[in-house]
C-alpha cells in the first residue's frame, strides 16, 4: 500500500516540475525578468526580521562608499530623483519613480522653477505658472521641507533602531516611504505604521 502511494506521489510531483517547466518556457523573457527582480526584494525583507510590524524594505541600491552629508528629492517632468550629497561637489543621483526598481542614474539636478501667482478680481491668488520641477524632500537642515524620522517620537525610534541612527533619512510621509542612506548602499524602506495624524501635522 504505502509503495503504491509513493508511486502515485512521485508521479504527481514529476508532472507538477513538467508543468511548471513548460509554463516558464512559454512566459515571455520580460515576464521572466520581472520574476527575477521579485528575489532580491523577497531576500532583502527576509533579512530584516527586526523591523517593527508594518514595515518593509522594498528596494535596496549599493553606493560607492563616500559619507553622506545630505538628501533631496525633486520631481522633474514626470520622473522623481533623490539626489544624494558626499560634501560639496559630489552627487549620486537615483532615479526614485519606481520605488521597487530604484536605479543609479547621470542626471543633475535642475534648478527648481518658482511659482507665479496672479491675484483673483474676487480677492485670493492662483498659480499661473506652468512649473516643470518641484522641489520635495529636504533633509539637508534649515530648509521648511525638511522630514527626518525623529528619535523622540516612539514610532520613529522603533525603526530608527532597527536601521541604524548613524544613516541618513528623509521620509516622504505621504508616500509612507523612507530612505535610509549609508556610505554603502540607500535602502528604500515602506512604513505603512503612520496614521492620518502624521498627514495633518
Amino acid at each position: 500500500m504505502k509503495t503504491r502511494m509513493l508511486a502515485v506521489s512521485g508521479g504527481l510531483i514529476a508532472r507538477i516540475a513538467a508543468h511548471l517547466l513548460c509554463t516558464s518556457l512559454a512566459f515571455p523573457a520580460s515576464a521572466q525578468t520581472n520574476l527575477l527582480n521579485v528575489l532580491p526584494a523577497i531576500a532583502v525583507s527576509s533579512s530584516s526580521s527586526q523591523l517593527p510590524k508594518g514595515v518593509k524594505i522594498v528596494a535596496r541600491v549599493a553606493l560607492e562608499g563616500m559619507p553622506v552629508t545630505g538628501m533631496y528629492t525633486q520631481r522633474e517632468y514626470g520622473r522623481t530623483y533623490l539626489y544624494i550629497e558626499h560634501g560639496q561637489q559630489s552627487i549620486t543621483t537615483v532615479d526614485i519613480t519606481k520605488k521597487r526598481n530604484p536605479r543609479l542614474v547621470d542626471h543633475e539636478p535642475a534648478k527648481v522653477d518658482p511659482v507665479v501667482y496672479e491675484e483673483l478680481f474676487e480677492g485670493g491668488t492662483i498659480e499661473v505658472s506652468r512649473r516643470h520641477v518641484f522641489g520635495d524632500l529636504d533633509n539637508r537642515g534649515g530648509g521648511k521641507m525638511q522630514d527626518v524620522l525623529n528619535s523622540d517620537d516612539p514610532q520613529d525610534a522603533k525603526l530608527l533602531q532597527a536601521l541604524g541612527q548613524r544613516n541618513s533619512n528623509l521620509a516622504d510621509r505621504d508616500s509612507r516611504l523612507v530612505y535610509f542612506a549609508s556610505p554603502s548602499q540607500l535602502l528604500i524602506v515602506q512604513d505603512n505604521r503612520w496614521t492620518p495624524f502624521y498627514f495633518t501635522n
